[in-house]
């Protein structure tokens, strides 16, 4: 657990915000809410040997605040990890920005945190593309954990498409 929490905390302390507008608009966080599976990213050093990513996005009792747990199956031994965090709307003009915050003990008063984007999302809510506002960092998360490889690679197109760096893109999930 240790990796994640200090990879989480460097880039947080070292992130910039860039100025571009989000590409996501009138998100619906109702329909935005509940389990999501990693399916694509770029390599980091945070999930560099992670196998399988699930996200849960749930509202919490504040408007605009929920609660995420990020669940990981580590590649070499199979330990699973888990990462609590808590997440607020810093846009609620188009909910697509969001503040996530490590939960607990390193939460520095929600300073050991990283701004997320939602760049791109399917009209049903079936995937959503996140990623930094620098876009140095990105992920592709789906309702279903082993989606065709023809929709993982149309939704890697996608991300390429928004301007991510997608050549060396980690598929997981599988």
């Amino acid at each position: 657990m240790r990796p994640i929490r200090s990879a989480l905390i460097a880039a947080a302390l070292t992130a910039a915000a860039s100025p571009a507008a989000a590409q996501a608009r009138n998100v619906a966080l109702d329909q935005f809410d509940g389990r999501w599976f990693e399916i694509a990213r770029n390599p980091n050093d945070v999930q560099k040997d992670c196998s399988r990513a699930q996200i849960d996005f749930n509202p919490q009792r504040e408007a605009n605040r929920y609660s995420i747990l990020v669940t990981c199956t580590r590649r070499a031994d199979g330990v699973v990890e888990t990462l609590r965090a808590n997440a607020r709307v810093t846009d609620p003009g188009t909910n697509s920005r969001f503040r996530f915050s490590l939960a607990g003990l390193l939460s520095f008063g929600g300073l050991a945190g990283q701004n997320y984007w939602i760049w791109d999302h399917a009209p049903d809510y079936s995937w959503a593309i996140m990623g930094l506002p620098d876009k140095s960092s990105w992920w592709v998360w789906h309702r279903s954990q082993s989606p065709s490889e023809a929709e993982r690679n149309r939704l890697i197109t996608r991300a390429r498409a928004l301007g991510f760096n997608t050549g060396r893109a980690v598929h997981t999930g599988r």
